[in-house]
């Protein structure tokens, strides 16, 4: 049983919740309890003190009125219809007359003092011979006996409680046992509270186990209204997606570099099992060499661009930031690949605004434009057209490459810059070597400029790829410049 409370109640938050309401519903009785009884007493002691300060008076006036030897009557008069005890002291301490019980003895040093205080000062005094809670308690007062101008003894009146305390016992008796059912009651329902409450906590926890475990599809359901709780289900989940979706994506990045590496590797085992099968002249074995090279040569581009999506993926793409002359930059590239589309009679038209500058590294730039030029290029028709042009639209430069090959579909254009990713191959003219990696490392190289990249296909209608790059501060104000100088000279 101790075993249980302590790993049921201490050890765990619901119970300690459950403890903690307990805690606090017991104080705040025991604070309660403490103001009742103050409260109830001070009333009770008032209206006491009320009722002897009353009788009191009266019977001193009495006794002031009436000769010395006329007091013994009276007071006894007075104490056969007066059930608490009554005593009359002299001023020299001489009891003159006492009836049911002696109070001086019985209150001890408070009663005294209330005594010593009337004679001394000439007004009432009050005291208790016990707590409010004890049954022999009484109430007293010390009222002064008036003649001649001094007081000659003192009147001692005093009233029982005893009826008072059994009020006040039945009260608290009820009182706590109300008090108790209440922190049982509490006890079991912060428990469960706590408990429903942490439900969300226990299905986080069953999730995220399961989540470690490989279970990366599940997902937490808890529909609780609590907006805190909705918010963490929200992000836990938006988490588990991510773990789930980079978990995949590495598997298909090892899954598709492995299948586009066995290619060229097995390629080149063949040819050296083959080079191995007997002696060859020496031209036989340079031309042997010379293919395997470009097997190599292949293997190590695709090595080299999975090295840069990587390094982008990572944060750890290098850019040398510094001012780049587009427009300069796509004329150059341009030129490069006229011979090369001359050669497979396909024309490049280039549509290029003067003067676009950027901030960026301009290898990487030239790179993703000669991505896209190669893949146009691929796709292109005999005697068709390719195009390259480049404008300035606010304070960016859209850069476009369109051919006239035979389009993406709609569905492909949503993968299509997804790493070895590629289209149908119907789509291309001619053979390529691509790996689909080129779409790829074209996104990583715009988003890292940010820039953004995207493509505008229908099927039989071409392709165009658009490259949105911000201009640098200096173009923008060149920019303003000429815009402001038309307005002058409008205005003149």
């Amino acid at each position: 049983m101790i075993l249980w409370v302590r790993s049921n109640v201490f050890r765990t938050f619901r119970g300690r919740l459950a403890m903690l309401y307990i805690t606090l519903e017991l104080g705040i009785l025991l604070f309660a309890a403490v103001v009742l009884y103050n409260v109830l007493s001070n009333r009770i002691y008032h209206q006491v003190d009320e009722q002897l300060m009353s009788q009191a008076a009266i019977l001193a006036d009495e006794l002031e009125t009436a000769p010395l030897y006329f007091w013994s009557g009276h007071l006894g008069t007075f104490a056969d219809h007066y059930q608490g005890p009554i005593q009359l002291v002299a001023a020299n301490g001489l009891i003159l007359f006492s009836a049911n019980r002696s109070l001086i003895e019985k209150g001890g040093n408070d009663v005294s003092r209330a005594l010593a205080h009337t004679f001394r000062v000439g007004t009432p005094a009050f005291a208790s011979t016990q707590s409010l809670l004890n049954k022999t308690n009484i109430r007293v007062v010390a009222f002064p006996i008036n003649q001649g101008g001094r007081i000659t003894a003192t009147l001692m009146l005093g009233h029982s409680t005893a009826d008072i305390r059994s009020v006040l016992n039945l009260l608290y008796i009820v009182g706590g046992f109300l008090g108790l059912i209440s922190i049982i009651i509490s006890a079991v329902a912060g428990y469960y509270m706590a408990k429903r409450a942490l439900e969300p906590i226990q299905e986080i926890t069953s999730t995220a186990r399961g989540v470690a475990a490989g279970d990366l599809s599940r997902r937490l359901k808890s529909k609780s209204q609590d907006k805190e709780l909705q918010i963490l289900v929200r992000v836990l989940n938006k988490m588990f997606a991510d773990l789930e979706a980079s978990f995949n994506a590495q598997k298909r990045f090892t899954a598709d570099a492995s299948h586009e590496l066995r290619l060229p590797l097995t390629i080149l085992k063949g040819e050296i099992e083959v080079a191995l099968r007997h002696p060859r002249t020496e031209d036989e074995y340079q031309h042997i060499l010379q293919q395997q090279l470009g097997t190599i040569d292949r293997i190590q581009r695709i090595v080299n661009d999975l090295l840069t999506l990587a390094r982008a993926e990572a944060g750890q793409l290098e850019l040398v930031q510094s001012p780049v002359d587009l427009s300069l930059l796509l004329q150059e590239v341009g030129q490069q690949h006229l011979i090369l589309f001359d050669s497979q009679k396909v024309q490049l038209d280039m549509q290029i605004d003067d003067n676009l500058m950027i901030m960026g590294e301009a290898s990487q730039i030239e790179r993703t434009i000669m991505n896209l030029l190669s893949n146009a290029f691929k796709h292109a028709p005999e005697h068709s057209s390719i195009l390259l042009s480049a404008v300035a639209e606010g304070d960016s430069a859209i850069i476009c490459v369109r051919d006239n090959g035979p389009g993406i579909d709609e569905k492909q254009q949503q993968r299509l810059f997804d790493r070895f990713y590629r289209a149908d191959d119907a789509r291309c003219r001619k053979d390529g070597e691509g790996a689909g990696l080129g779409l790829a490392i074209c996104k990583r190289i715009i988003d890292s400029h940010d820039g953004d990249i995207w493509v505008d296909s229908k099927l039989d209608s071409g392709t165009s790829f658009y490259i949105r790059l911000p201009l640098s501060s200096s173009m923008l104000k060149q920019n303003h410049q000429k815009r402001l100088n038309n307005i002058l000279i409008d205005k003149t």
